[in-house]
């Protein structure tokens, strides 16, 4: 029984995995695109740049053991390595990702920001709450966004 039990939790492992690449492929027009966005092999660079300055403060770190030990191949990695609470970043319009800053919520401040573009006036500031899809140690930051004057 007990033998079962551990082939069913590799099984929702291999399972995971295959569908977050498959998600991650799609959600990036394709696995090329992003494979096109990288500058060495531990994605420090994304290609997509950002529309309008912001600043970052990481809020909080969490950390889900109870899924780690279910889906990943390390269940003891514990949380994100790269931020701490209380970490401040201020990019201007046009950056790329930085080396050290997680890719993945590199993207999703981009798309952030882009959206409160569309719909900001030029005397607008406003904050965004978002979180890094690593849904078993998400990085939870504001996003302060703002227009600069040339």
């Amino acid at each position: 029984m007990e033998l079962f039990v551990k082939q069913q939790i590799m099984n929702r492992r291999h399972f995971c995995k295959i569908a977050s690449l498959a998600v991650g492929a799609l959600g990036m027009n394709g696995v090329s695109a992003f494979a096109a966005g990288r500058s060495d092999s531990k994605h420090t660079a994304m290609t997509m740049p950002l529309v309008n300055g912001c600043r970052v403060t990481v809020l909080r770190r969490e950390c889900h053991l109870d899924l780690q030990a279910l889906f990943l191949d390390d269940p003891d990695s514990g949380p994100c390595e790269l931020f701490k609470s209380g970490d401040d970043f201020t990019f201007s319009a046009g950056e790329r990702c930085p080396a050290g800053f997680c890719p993945r919520l590199w993207e999703m401040i981009c798309s952030a920001m882009a959206s409160h573009l569309k719909c900001a006036t030029p005397n607008d500031q406003s904050t965004v709450i978002l979180s890094c899809p690593d849904g078993t140690r998400p990085v939870i930051v504001r996003v302060d966004s703002f227009h600069e004057h040339p």
